[in-house]
């Protein structure tokens, strides 16, 4: 069997399965009217998916990881534990519809930029190549991403500077493991997902993560090795399934657990944090046990929506619990207006246009508005929402009908005419996994950001990878930058229809 990255999912069973699950609810006494209204959802977040040409575009793994981690994990697991979906929420019936709603606008979105095709005209196509060595083009991503880190502890971080801007823009590293995973099944004629480099850079991504007990930087490789697999077809064998099995562990039992633990280390400096990280792995009754000693009481209602806490992984699966106290406490009357829309995209203009910017709104900015726990010192605190939450926070009904369609026709737009055809180059694939991440939980700040800075990384990407990567590459790997044979339109992954 190989992996392949879906166009599309039946909508019969899809229609079933939901069928389903709206008697599993009942059974469980989730009120009827959520019931249909997540029907709703499910139902139309299928078709959007499908309509967007699941991932052989950008909409449509926007549409995907958008409905999944915000809303549909989170009812499913419910579900899986025998609690009614609407259980433990301020405002039930307001968060579905809303969810719902924002389904249909974005179905509206999707079929509008159907006839907004810019992929034809992207930067993506027009400055590749006939031919691509994945895996020096991959090594070469690894060569720049870390001249980027590095050149922040020589020359430092100054606000405006050279090193301020490429900092902001360097996703050479999760693009250096999508190409170098590619290289290897492609390399090694399907017998292999990875290489010596790659599992080198693979294991310096995850020694950054534990010096910083950071959950998303150690799952992120994860992901980008499963894109890069997807991408090039990956004849699935035995070792795959267990790497895969065992990659679910590892975040689920330790990295998430460990990553909710960073007062056990907060004295120690980056290799002090990776010893007892060590430590704590080979030591997990020390480490579950601390977890459970953490009284977790507000942390933006996540440890409430379920009767019992799940691990601070599955917690995160799902947006609904935060985005139902931004919701409760909007409608009362609280609504912000458009001043975080324009001070996200005053933000965009480079320092020496805008040397005053301001950071005032976040997620954190909100909880400490809402007065949901946060100490009155505490403005570090990373908190979460989705884009549903902040535009119903901006606009109410009006930042579901008309604010996120019009970001999401911007972003839309714009991302496809930088990266191109997903189905012929590559470099979408750093899109999808940074959506993984931004389409559920970065606010509509998230979007807008990416607008502008993270389509010009994406364009400052595409050269680097077609024109400098290759050769940085070579050199390290002594071969030829462009070998013969391997053409990039002819080594497409990509896609395939799902199949019932």
């Amino acid at each position: 069997m190989r992996l392949s990255l879906p166009t599309r999912i039946p909508l019969p069973q899809v229609f079933v399965f939901a069928s389903v699950f709206f008697c599993v609810q009942q059974i469980e006494h989730t009120d009827l009217y959520f019931s249909m209204l997540y029907f709703g959802f499910l139902i139309l977040s299928v078709v959007a998916f499908n309509f967007a040409g699941g991932f052989s575009r950008v909409t449509g793994a926007y549409v995907f990881w958008y409905s999944t981690l915000i809303v549909i994990v989170g009812v499913t697991w419910k579900a899986v534990l025998g609690e009614p979906a609407d259980s433990n929420l301020l405002n039930p019936l307001l968060d579905m519809a809303l969810y719902t709603s924002s389904m249909v606008m974005l179905l509206l979105v999707v079929l509008l930029n159907r006839k907004m095709d810019f992929r034809a005209m992207g930067i993506g196509g027009g400055f590749s190549k006939a031919e691509l060595n994945y895996t020096a083009a991959g090594l070469g991503c690894i060569v720049v991403w870390l001249t980027i880190i590095y050149s922040v502890w020589i020359f430092g971080n100054a606000s405006g500077g050279v090193v301020s801007a490429l900092t902001q823009v360097n996703v050479f590293g999760s693009l250096g493991i999508i190409l170098l995973t590619i290289g290897a099944v492609k390399d090694s004629g399907g017998r292999r997902s990875v290489s010596m480099i790659s599992i080198a850079v693979f294991v310096y991504f995850e020694y950054l993560g534990l010096g910083a007990y950071s959950k998303q930087a150690m799952i992120t490789p994860m992901v980008c090795w499963a894109v890069g697999v997807f991408y090039a077809r990956l004849r699935v064998r035995l070792i795959h399934v267990v790497a895969i099995i065992a990659m679910g562990l590892l975040s689920f039992g330790f990295i998430s657990p460990l990553s909710a633990s960073r007062d056990l280390a907060e004295d120690l400096d980056t290799d002090g944090h990776v010893v007892f990280a060590w430590y704590l792995f080979t030591h997990p009754s020390v480490l579950h046990e601390h977890i459970k000693q953490i009284q977790v009481t507000k942390d933006m209602g996540v440890a409430e929506y379920y009767d019992v806490p799940q691990g601070s992984l599955i917690e995160r699966l799902s947006m609904i619990p935060p985005d139902d106290e931004l919701f409760a406490y909007s409608v009362k009357g609280h609504y912000e207006g458009m001043t975080p829309i324009y001070q996200y995209f005053s933000n965009l203009m480079p320092h020496f246009l805008n040397p005053d910017k301001q950071v005032t709104f976040s997620g954190n900015y909100y909880a400490h508005e809402m007065g949901a726990g946060l100490s009155e010192e505490d403005y570090s605190t990373g908190i979460s929402f989705s884009p549903v939450g902040e535009a119903f926070h901006c606009e109410g009904w009006g930042g579901i009908l008309w604010l996120l369609p019009l970001i999401w026709i911007l972003l839309f737009s714009t991302v496809d005419f930088v990266v191109g055809d997903m189905t012929k180059y590559p470099w979408g694939l750093m899109v999808v996994v940074w959506l993984a991440h931004a389409a559920p939980e970065q606010l509509v700040a998230g979007m807008i950001y990416f607008i502008g800075y993270g389509n010009f990384g994406m364009a400052l990407a595409i050269i680097v990878v077609t024109r400098i990567a290759p050769i940085l590459g070579s050199l390290f790997l002594g071969r030829t930058p462009m070998p013969s044979g391997r053409r990039l339109a002819g080594a497409r992954p990509i896609v395939a229809q799902a199949r019932g």
